[in-house]
């Protein structure tokens, strides 16, 4: 059995891989300096994997963490996935190619590998990532964004009047009150940015135009995109998974 792990900046994604058959997604919330509180927690009744592959944009020190953890736990070495120009049918179009974030790179991967089409793919957590792929499996490159809570405590950090409400839904028009303006400007700022980048790539692209969305936010923000997206949790770890299985 390996244990695929998708380690983002606020919220932690694991999955087991047996026999090429992967189990339920499972998400949580973990603070950066507390990881191996979060791990005792998480993983405490999971059976000793074989592997653990590993996808980090977190830096360092949470990947020393979590591997400290896992040789005083399990006597492993986690293996962490690195960005390539080519892997399994898709190219990057980074010019450093490493450049690009892991995350990013393993959601094209499993995009192309799961659709075959071009495809609009959005991860929208701590940052919001807008990647696009063309028929042929070349990535055209994306954009990147704060993602709506990041934006919310920025203006809180900068304003005195503006708190940081962490859970509050969008209003349909214009806010009448300071908590729900900000929420639903972030949001909307969101939401529009998707919306014209697919509206580009449905002019560059001929031919059917996949969407897919990820991420922690990203069911909020599906809800008021009027372009047809597939919701994929998992998307990171499938790619993960492709990964590990070709390095076989």
């Amino acid at each position: 059995m390996n244990l695929l792990v998708d380690i983002g900046n606020s919220r932690i994604k694991y999955m087991q891989q047996d026999n090429h058959v992967l189990s339920n997604y499972q998400a949580a919330n973990y603070e950066k300096s507390a990881l191996a509180v979060c791990l005792d927690h998480l993983w405490d009744k999971l059976p000793i994997p074989d592997q653990i592959r590993v996808a980090n944009v977190a830096g360092t020190e949470v990947a020393d963490h979590l591997v400290r953890w896992v040789d005083k736990r399990w006597h492993i070495r986690p293996v962490f996935a690195e960005v390539t120009k080519t892997a399994l049918g898709v190219t990057n179009a980074y010019t450093e190619v490493t450049r690009l974030g892991i995350d990013r790179w393993l959601a094209i991967i499993a995009a192309w590998n799961k659709y075959g089409l071009a495809t609009c793919i959005v991860d929208c957590g701590t940052a919001v990532t807008i990647d696009g792929l063309n028929h042929q499996g070349q990535h055209l490159g994306g954009l990147i964004m704060p993602g709506v809570a990041t934006m919310q405590q920025s203006l809180c950090k900068i304003t005195s009047a503006i708190p940081y409400i962490k859970e509050m839904e969008t209003s349909k028009g214009l806010a009448s009150n300071t908590e729900q303006a900000v929420v639903t400007g972030c949001t909307k700022a969101v939401v529009a940015l998707i919306e014209q980048v697919l509206q580009d790539m449905q002019r560059a692209c001929e031919g059917e135009l996949k969407c897919v969305i990820t991420g922690g936010d990203s069911k909020a923000i599906m809800r008021l995109l009027a372009g047809k997206f597939v919701y994929e949790p998992s998307l990171v770890l499938e790619g993960l998974a492709l990964l590990a299985g070709n390095d076989l």
